[in-house]
């Protein structure tokens, strides 16, 4: 049986959410709490979630996957409500994204270092066993 489209005003549970997102109800929740989402419209005390709200979700965790904090997330939320352009977040974006691949390539340069680090120190050990040099 072929699955239907969900039309874009149908809403979403947190069950619904939780699972397509593998974001677990807390973290949801939380999300909330910290303004990195608006308030999530209710339905009684349930919470509904619209498809909207399932595309800034995933561009939350797309963020988070590129190694930005949520500190730095609701930065870009709260600029793009102040000004109501994409420019200045892609803008801020673009610096955030740089500092963070400016940060791998300083770990990546000192795990270099500590992999030769470690390989010379096994060779000396492999050394000193061949030539019984122990104490």
């Amino acid at each position: 049986m072929a699955k239907q489209e969900r039309s874009e005003n149908e809403p979403y549970s947190v069950g619904e959410v939780s699972k397509l997102l593998r974001i677990s109800p807390r973290t949801l929740r939380y999300y909330e709490e910290i303004g990195l989402v608006r308030r999530i419209d209710r339905v009684g005390r349930a919470r509904v979630y619209t498809a909207k709200d399932l595309r800034q979700l995933r561009f939350i965790e797309r963020l988070k996957v590129l190694g930005l904090s949520l500190g730095e997330i609701r930065e870009l939320g709260e600029l793009y409500r102040l000004n109501q352009s994409n420019d200045d977040v892609l803008k801020r974006l673009l610096e955030l994204l740089g500092q963070h691949e400016d940060h791998i390539r300083q770990n990546l340069q000192s795990l270099s270092a500590l992999q030769d680090e470690i390989r010379n120190y096994r060779q000396r050990i492999e050394r000193k066993l061949k030539q019984g040099n122990l104490p």
